[in-house]
């Protein structure tokens, strides 16, 4: 072998079929990647197998006993939200369409404002497992099964996305093949998540955050000093055009602005960030409110810090390749693949890396994909077979769930290989998660700010709701194709430039979106809103219609829309049979 070839190699890259030069993981890589994957299995083992707490009840597997500390609560809810789409989607989106989507700091403030007034005291008030029991005790049973179904489907088919994503990352850096590496990362997730319970999973992803942290701080570190610091990145995106905040045109078809942010997005967030079933388990695992409300901050600030350093990370690659963009040039097949590239090809040159960024996405995809089957597994035991067998020990049930946690991680791995065909992943998943979101805060918000609502009225909103955006969603579905900001490559050396002159640039995707009526070319960051839009304008109505609500109790209601009156004489009541108790308990003393 050519004695530059192996130098080459084994500084990272390799030569391909094709003559060009490949970058890849080393063997240190390789090591970094594998101890993070042995660290979440150690986890999953300890806790499953000799932890002095066992995973043998319902409470202990989905709640940690209720006694889990704050630190890891909140860290655990930060890792949850925080996907490979975070660290490959937002750089990306920030890369080709600028820095709007940046107001997203607003959403988080809006998002912590909502949970801690509105929605966070009923939750906590009721301590409930599965966070649609509440809408069987406020509604009915019907409500309550149509909620955990539909919210069953939505989770499930994002997991794979959230999995897939990071997939392609390690793919591009590593040269294993899709197919090979996204099995091998499911059952190891599966595995932990299956053994330890949500004491592994809240650990597993606390120790994956601290990662991720690592990853980010090291990339943005090695990235300012490659470029010259904040100023010249932040000069660089502005010559480029990256740099925009507020842009105030209300066209609703456009694909960010300050409106589809500050109003589509916000919707979206406080379902998928605030009252998913996932976030409110681990607000119900901390013991008193005053701890959950301390987690809820920490999230919020978490939340804002992450996702603002993975848009940082973005100008960072756009100030990288300013003149001459990988993504046109051919260097990278898909503008999913630009933030490993930079990696690969910025951070090289550092031994081991590479390996950390890269698992620290596979950590923010892994510790999103344990929390989800942990949590699906407790919402479909709960709803749908937990009435079956009534009698059933806690011992015998906490056996069911690890079972539904094993078929649920097998049907994400099938639908792994669906995803890869279905184009656009990160506007795709957004869709997906916003199509269904309206109905479901549509669902919680009616219950817990009116006493009108009815279960006519919430059934008839969702039917309308998930129905109407369906057909919006399938008929814009692969038609919003939304052209990117100008790229450059004038200034490529000049053996990129001569090996892609010859190929045909399509950077932009094409769009169609004129053949569609208006209603279709709406922003797919609205649907959410426009989802709730849709079923308050139903549930509302046909509630009055139909005879109005009944509150059989006044903790279902959030505290500024529960009545004075009687959430007085609910408290005199729990006094006197405290004080009744307590009388009877001296007087058999006594005796």
């Amino acid at each position: 072998m050519d004695p530059t070839a192996a130098s080459t190699i084994a500084s990272g890259a390799v030569v391909t079929t094709a003559g060009q030069l490949a970058l890849r993981f080393t063997l240190l890589d390789y090591g970094i990647f594998i101890v993070l994957l042995a660290i979440s299995v150690v986890i999953g083992v300890y806790f499953g197998f000799y932890s002095k707490i066992k995973q043998n009840n319902v409470e202990e597997y989905l709640l940690g006993g209720k006694s889990m500390p704050k630190f890891p609560v909140a860290a655990s809810l930060i890792a949850t939200s925080v996907s490979g789409i975070t660290f490959l989607g937002i750089p990306a989106e920030i890369y080709s369409y600028g820095t709007q989507i940046w107001l997203f700091l607003l959403s988080a403030v809006v998002l912590g404002i909502v949970m801690h007034y509105v929605y966070l005291p009923v939750f906590h008030d009721m301590q409930l497992t599965s966070c649609f029991s509440y809408l069987e005790l406020r509604f009915d049973r019907i409500v309550r099964l149509t909620a955990s179904f539909v919210y069953a489907l939505s989770t499930l088919f994002f997991i794979p996305v959230v999995i897939y994503v990071p997939a392609l990352a390690f793919s591009q850096v590593s040269g294993v093949n899709l197919h090979l590496i996204t099995p091998i990362l499911c059952i190891i997730c599966i595995f932990y998540t299956t053994v330890g319970g949500l004491r592994a999973v809240v650990w597993a992803d606390t120790i994956q955050f601290l990662l991720m942290l690592v990853a980010i701080f090291s990339i943005i570190g090695l990235g300012l000093s490659d470029i010259g610091g904040v100023s010249e990145v932040w000069t660089r995106a502005q010559h480029g055009g990256r740099l925009d905040f507020f842009n105030f045109n209300p066209d609703p078809t456009l694909r960010t602005s300050f409106w589809t942010v500050t109003l589509g997005l916000t919707t979206n967030w406080i379902v998928i960030f605030g009252i998913n079933q996932a976030c409110i388990q681990r607000f119900l695992a901390v013991p008193t409110r005053k701890a959950a409300k301390n987690s809820l901050n920490i999230y919020i600030i978490g939340l804002m810090i992450i996702n603002s350093l993975a848009c940082f990370i973005g100008l960072l690659v756009y100030a990288k390749y300013e003149s001459c963009d990988p993504v046109s040039t051919h260097q990278v097949k898909k503008l999913d693949q630009i933030v490993p590239f930079y990696v690969m090809d910025a951070g090289g040159r550092i031994p081991g890396l590479p390996g950390l960024f890269i698992a620290g996405v596979f950590s923010a995809a892994l510790s999103t994909m344990s929390s989800g089957l942990n949590t699906l597994a407790g919402t479909i035991y709960e709803d749908f077979i937990r009435p079956c067998r009534p009698h059933a020990s806690e011992q015998s049930s906490s056996t069911a769930m690890k079972v539904i946690v094993v078929l649920l991680g097998v049907i994400v791995i099938i639908l792994v290989f669906v995803v890869e065909k279905l184009g656009s992943i990160i506007q795709m998943a957004i869709s997906c998660t916003g199509v269904i979101s309206g109905s479901i805060l549509g669902m919680f918000t009616i219950g817990m700010v009116s006493t009108k609502a009815n279960t006519k009225g919430v059934v008839s909103g969702v039917v309308a709701s998930i129905s109407s955006m369906i057909t919006l969603w399938i008929t814009s579905l692969g038609k919003l194709n939304y052209p990117f900001l100008p790229f450059r490559s004038d200034g490529c050396d000049e053996d990129i430039f001569t090996s892609t002159m010859n190929q045909t640039t399509n950077v932009n995707p094409p769009t169609s979106e004129e053949q569609l009526p208006f209603i279709f070319r709406i922003s797919f960051m609205y649907y959410a809103l426009i989802g709730v839009l849709i079923f308050t304008t139903v549930a509302y109505p046909v509630s009055l219609f139909t005879g109005g609500g009944k509150v059989v109790d006044q903790r279902l209601l959030t505290p500024f829309a529960r009545s004075k009156s009687k959430s007085k004489i609910s408290v005199e009541l729990h006094v006197k049979k405290a004080t009744d108790q307590l009388l009877n308990g001296e007087t058999k003393d006594k005796v």
